[in-house]
């Protein structure tokens, strides 16, 4: 049985798409920015904004990269930080999980302030024993904020797993030693896709608590 349940944010607790895409989109117009051809912008929900930002738009220099991202993480404090929504389901999934005694985390890309804003503000942050989120340096990966969660839990890696929905937090899950558990109602993982390797999956968060309770 795993003690530490460690939470990605952006597409595992909250759909963070409304705001997130929009700040994207409003940065490409405020610094007129040529899209690439992408299906589904959502791809980008969760990772790093380097990323983003070249996945979705034409990045000609470095300097061009790096205003688009102070220009996103402006609008983002402003306006995209209040354009979000709970999956449905996810708090009564929280609090069961707290009641069964389990430890309850949080390991984000976003920058910690709006992480623990989002969480108080939507009512779940009552449920974490600690979240952790970027800290404005490049050494802050997804591993780096999984492992801050294990070394303030003082959890051994075995004894945790991290739930996310996208390729990031299940690279992050590697490199930090933990089990990982995806989410299909997110953004990154769908229903029966494995990003080539093994590990479950859940498409719900009533099924992420009775994936738990079997766990026992």
């Amino acid at each position: 049985m795993k003690k530490l349940i460690i939470f990605d944010l952006d597409g595992t607790l909250l759909d963070t798409s409304e705001g997130i895409l929009h700040c994207y989109h409003k940065t490409a117009e405020l610094i007129v920015l040529k899209k690439n051809p992408v299906n589904n912008d959502s791809i980008v929900i969760g990772g790093p904004l380097s990323d983003g930002f070249r996945t979705l738009y034409n990045i000609p220099d470095d300097k061009t990269l790096v205003k688009a991202i102070d220009t996103y993480r402006k609008l983002y404090a402003n306006e995209g930080i209040r354009k979000f929504r709970l999956y449905d389901g996810i708090d009564t999934a929280l609090r069961q999980l707290k009641s069964d005694g389990y430890q309850l985390g949080v390991a984000t890309l976003k920058l910690e302030e709006y992480a623990k804003t989002m969480l108080k503000s939507a009512d779940l942050a009552k449920y974490f024993d600690t979240i952790h989120g970027w800290d404005g340096t490049e050494k802050c990966t997804k591993a780096y904020t999984v492992i801050k969660v294990l070394f303030e839990q003082k959890c051994l890696a075995k004894d945790a797993v991290l739930v996310g929905d996208s390729v990031y937090d299940k690279k992050g899950a590697e490199i930090a030693g933990v089990d990982f558990l995806g989410v299909t109602y997110g953004f990154g993982i769908k229903q029966g896709n494995k990003l080539n390797s093994r590990f479950d999956t859940v498409d719900s968060p009533a099924e992420l608590t009775n994936y738990f309770i079997q766990q026992k």
